[in-house]
């Protein structure tokens, strides 16, 4: 009888997750003129297939071309940079759910990348709005304050960085209701249902996060 020798099987290895995003990719941009879209179709493929080296010459091939668009629609470098690495990220996870019948390789990128940098746009407008209406509210709180010396300072940058490190220094229950209420427009009874809590309480933590971000402010201003 002869025997049959069996081979274990080999389990297949995980694809690469190493991503190439910007700063690795820039030694050589590639040219726009004259690249074949079927190309571009082939490196998706590969992407879905878990192959990194493939979204490497993507990105070589496109990224370029997708930085400009990011940064006409943010008007910000740094912005631009992170978000077409979100967009590396999210072409590796969607690339097996490309369809060539609704939209060009490049179109398709495009697509996502707009997608986040849009978001990234009503983040900042969501940001700015809350920062106006909490200086709003230590005015009405404060009303012989001169607008020009309040605790949050004259320059839009600087009132954001302080702002933003004082809203970190508080009770984790007191910066979340701040945000609910300033940054995401949430009204105190809103608030109350999203966490459940009594609308007195929230009442009373909101008012209390406001003073002790007020003292944090002044005492950072002086």
């Amino acid at each position: 009888m002869v025997e049959t020798q069996v081979r274990p099987v080999q389990p297949r290895p995980k694809p690469q997750t190493t991503l190439p995003f910007p700063g690795w990719a820039t030694l050589r941009p590639g040219p726009m003129d004259g690249l074949d879209a079927g190309e571009d179709a082939r490196l998706i493929a590969q992407v879905a297939d878990g192959q990194a080296g493939a979204l490497a010459e993507l990105y070589r091939r496109r990224g370029g071309a997708l930085l400009r668009f990011i940064q006409r629609i943010l008007g910000d470098a740094p912005d631009a940079e992170e978000i077409l690495q979100d967009a590396l990220v999210a072409i590796w996870r969607r690339a097996g759910r490309y369809d060539a019948a609704k939209a060009s390789p490049l179109g398709w990128m495009m697509m996502i990348a707009r997608g986040l940098a849009l978001d990234r746009l009503r983040q900042r407008s969501r940001r700015a709005a809350g920062m106006d209406r909490l200086r709003s509210a230590e005015a009405s709180d404060s009303p012989a304050a001169d607008p020009d010396t309040t605790s949050f300072g004259a320059d839009p940058d600087d009132r954001h960085h302080r702002l933003g490190n004082a809203l970190g220094s508080l009770p984790e229950a007191q910066r979340r209701a701040i945000e609910l209420a300033f940054y995401r427009g949430c009204t105190q009874e809103e608030i109350a249902r999203t966490t459940g809590e009594p609308l007195g309480t929230i009442k009373a933590r909101i008012r209390r996060g406001m003073i002790a971000l007020r003292l944090r402010l002044q005492t950072r201003h002086d």
